[in-house]
């Protein structure tokens, strides 16, 4: 018998197009570990300059290794997309059930700098699993190496490359975290703009959506944040785009896209934490969705940070993960959806590992 139990919806708010659900309260263990990070993430972030030097060290850091392993039974396998180097994952969820009529393509989070498809497994992994869904993440172009506009020529080239290979545009979920959902948002705007056949579904995670770093939580969650310590957004928009008028072009920040086009977007689900510094971005971001008239939901998850999904071992981690394959289940066109996995393997995905001990290794307090 499954012992998971899922962190309550709080409210829920329709307004035309727009849901906005909050879950919480936040369990003593996702405080306990929120606390942890600060003493040990934040405080290395906070110190960190992305310079050649500094980007080169923390890839380092954030190799996992052997230390961040992924859902036990996942395959790997690294191909090409459009040219553009992926790895796909297919979870033992996936490959019961022999899935080849829908796939997830996935952008890993970093900032633009730092990460990859390889540091992202364990997370990508559990995704595949509860959603039965085979996942090509894309190995694309970072800073100081290639350009903010290489990483998105690379990400729409993959995107692309899937719809060459043979998937229809409607079988597809394009899907993100923080500069990955940046990535996810553009490609989906840009297949919008240039009528290259919609995704199904669209699914943010704490999207960095807006590099001009306006928003008022930077601020105001400054004291809660555990990962993107201080001015560290800041210092790495202005590496990405130095120009400040560019950094707010919508290309840029996806937040500023026309209603015309925001309008066109597929179903979009965005997931935030209440305590992160991107919060305002995800708010904004589905607000301006709604208002231009597309069909968008907002979660938010209390006293959660950075990525709610990616933390597995709390109750926060499994309604997380669990809402991302109800909806990614309706997304789909009838008879392609995996269906709602039950509990346990909810459970089984998000407890089997924990990124905290793995933080704490990366970054030594």
């Amino acid at each position: 018998m499954s012992r998971i139990r899922y962190a309550e919806e709080l409210s829920r708010v329709v307004d035309g197009g727009l849901v906005e659900r909050t879950f919480g309260p936040g369990s003593p263990r996702s405080q306990r570990m929120a606390r942890s990070l600060r003493f040990t993430v934040r405080r290395t972030v906070g110190l960190w300059r992305p310079t050649s030097r500094g980007i080169k060290l923390a890839r380092l850091a954030f190799d996992p290794g052997q230390t961040w392993p992924p859902l036990g039974g996942t395959r790997f396998q690294t191909r090409k997309l459009g040219g553009v180097k992926v790895e796909w994952s297919v979870a033992p969820r996936a490959a019961e059930h022999d899935v080849q009529d829908r796939v997830i393509l996935y952008f890993h989070g970093g900032g633009f700098v730092v990460g990859s498809p390889r540091t992202h497994r364990n997370l990508v992994s559990r995704l595949s699993h509860v959603t039965a869904t085979p996942i090509a993440s894309v190995d694309y172009g970072m800073v100081p190496e290639a350009s903010i506009q290489a990483s998105r020529s690379d990400a729409l080239a993959a995107y692309k490359g899937l719809i060459e290979s043979g998937y229809p545009a409607e079988t597809i979920i394009v899907a993100g975290d923080s500069a990955g959902g940046n990535l996810a948002a553009y490609v989906a705007l840009a297949a919008a703009d240039r009528d290259l056949g919609l995704p199904a579904a669209l699914v943010l995670l704490s999207p960095w959506a807006d590099l001009t770093t306006v928003g008022g939580s930077r601020h105001a969650n400054a004291a809660t944040e555990f990962f993107l310590a201080g001015d560290v957004l800041d210092r790495i928009a202005r590496v990405l785009v130095p120009d400040e008028a560019e950094r707010a072009a919508w290309p840029n920040s996806p937040i500023n896209a026309p209603a015309e086009l925001l309008r066109l977007l597929p179903p979009t689900l965005i997931q935030v934490g209440a305590d992160e510094a991107l919060l305002d971005d995800g708010i904004t971001l589905a607000r301006r969705i709604g208002a231009a008239g597309g069909t968008v939901e907002l979660q938010t998850y209390e006293g959660q940070g950075h990525v709610v999904a990616l933390w597995a071992g709390n109750v926060d981690a499994r309604r997380a993960t669990r809402e991302i394959a109800v909806w990614i289940d309706a997304a789909l066109p009838e008879g392609h959806g995996p269906g709602v996995p039950p509990d346990d393997v909810v459970e089984e995905a998000v407890d089997a590992q924990s990124p905290v001990d793995i933080a704490r290794q990366a970054f030594p307090g």
